[in-house]
C-alpha cells in the first residue's frame, strides 16, 4: 500500500494527465474548426466567382434585349414610312441605348458588389480559421503550464509531508 506521501503525487499524475488531454482534444477542435473556417472561405471565393460569370451573362443578355428593341424600333419606323437614321426614329433609338446602357451599369455594379460581399465573407472566414489555429496553439500552451502547475504543487505537498 502506499503511503501518504504518494497521494500528492498521484493526484498530480491525474491532473497532469487531465491538463494534456484537455490540451490536446482543445487543439484537435481549433483545428477542426480552423479547416471548417478554410473551407467556407474556399467556397466563398468560388461563389464570387461565379457572381462574377452571372454577371457578365446578365450584362450579355440585357445587350441582346437592348439590341432586340432597338431593331424592332427600327423595324417599326421603316413600316411606317418613317425615316430611321435621323429625327425622331433616330432619337428615340438613341435613348434607348442610353437607357440601356445605364441598365447595363446597374448590372455591373450590382455584381461587383455582391463579389465585394463574397470576398468580405472569405475573408472574414480566413481570420476565423487563423484565430481557430491560435486558439488551438494557446490550449497547448494552456495545458503545459496547468500540468507544470499540477507537478510543482504535487511536489511542495510532498515535501511539506516528509519526515523533518
Amino acid at each position: 500500500m502506499c503511503g501518504p506521501a504518494a497521494l500528492p503525487i498521484a493526484a498530480a499524475a491525474i491532473a497532469a494527465a487531465g491538463s494534456i488531454t484537455g490540451g490536446l482534444a482543445a487543439n484537435a477542435q481549433a483545428k477542426y474548426q480552423a479547416k471548417i473556417a478554410d473551407r467556407n472561405a474556399s467556397m466563398e471565393r468560388e461563389a464570387g466567382q461565379q457572381e462574377l460569370e452571372n454577371t457578365r451573362e446578365a450584362a450579355l443578355d440585357h445587350y441582346r434585349k437592348v439590341g432586340q428593341m432597338k431593331g424592332a424600333q427600327r423595324a417599326r419606323a421603316a413600316a411606317g414610312g418613317v425615316s430611321v437614321d435621323m429625327g425622331t426614329a433616330s432619337w428615340v433609338q438613341d435613348d434607348t441605348e442610353m437607357l440601356g446602357r445605364e441598365d447595363a451599369s446597374r448590372i455591373y455594379q450590382q455584381g461587383y458588389q455582391n463579389v465585394r460581399g463574397r470576398d468580405i465573407q472569405a475573408s472574414n472566414y480566413m481570420g476565423e480559421a487563423n484565430a481557430q489555429r491560435q486558439s488551438g496553439k494557446m490550449a497547448l500552451v494552456k495545458a503545459g503550464f496547468d500540468t507544470a502547475g499540477s507537478l510543482l504543487s504535487a511536489a511542495n505537498q510532498y515535501k511539506n509531508q516528509r519526515p523533518k
